[in-house]
């Protein structure tokens, strides 16, 4: 019996610009695209440390900015990645809300100090949760199993009492192997009608 149901935030409930938000930055526009972008923080120490809350965002920045070449200043960089969570997506705050009415949310999510202040100004349902486990917070990052043991261990339940619904496949293909539900997010319409599947099991 499912008795709890678990969110991801970026791309499940707000919608994020990606790494192309941030190429256009002063000193970025013209020297790196979205993919060199992406290859830098996929091969930063920093930008993992930075989402597991072990160095601060300054610390990140200047890493950021010396790896890359970078001119922007810190407030502009600080800016522009708040600026990274653009809307929230169509249906997902109302959806949250029905589901709230019978069930206790959570969410867990990769994160870090900047999108998440990017994330509070943006979302207008986030009192729908239960708890926020925020990467930057517990020091764990999906798809990790040890970010879901964590989760379950403190709102106690087994992971066949819980549903993830994550926009990465990588997360719920690692919440499936732990016995969790899954749905693998695309949109608030199709989320509700799978979950609606899942919950008449």
């Amino acid at each position: 019996m499912i008795k709890v149901l678990i969110f991801d935030l970026c791309d499940t409930v707000v919608r994020t610009a990606g790494l192309p938000g941030l190429a256009h930055l002063p000193g970025v526009e013209g020297r790196h695209d979205a993919r060199s972008l992406e290859r830098w923080l996929l091969d930063s120490d920093e930008f993992y440390a930075l989402e597991r809350g072990e160095i601060a965002a300054d610390e990140f920045l200047a890493a950021f900015r010396t790896g890359l070449g970078l001119t922007a200043s810190d407030d502009q960089l600080h800016r522009a990645f708040e600026g990274l969570i653009l809307h929230e997506i169509a249906g997902m705050a109302p959806l949250l809300r029905r589901l709230a009415a019978a069930y206790p949310l959570y969410a867990l999510s990769n994160n870090n100090v900047m999108l998440w202040r990017g994330i509070e100004r943006i979302f207008s349902a986030l009192d729908t949760f239960t708890e926020i486990f925020l990467s930057q917070e517990i020091g764990l990052l999906k798809p990790n199993p040890m970010a879901f043991h964590y989760v379950l261990d403190k709102i106690g339940c087994f992971p066949r009492e819980t549903v993830l619904i994550d926009d990465n496949p990588h997360c719920t293909a690692a919440a499936a192997e732990l016995g969790m539900a899954t749905v693998l997010f695309r949109d608030a319409v199709t989320t509700e009608r799978e979950l609606s599947k899942i919950l008449k099991k």
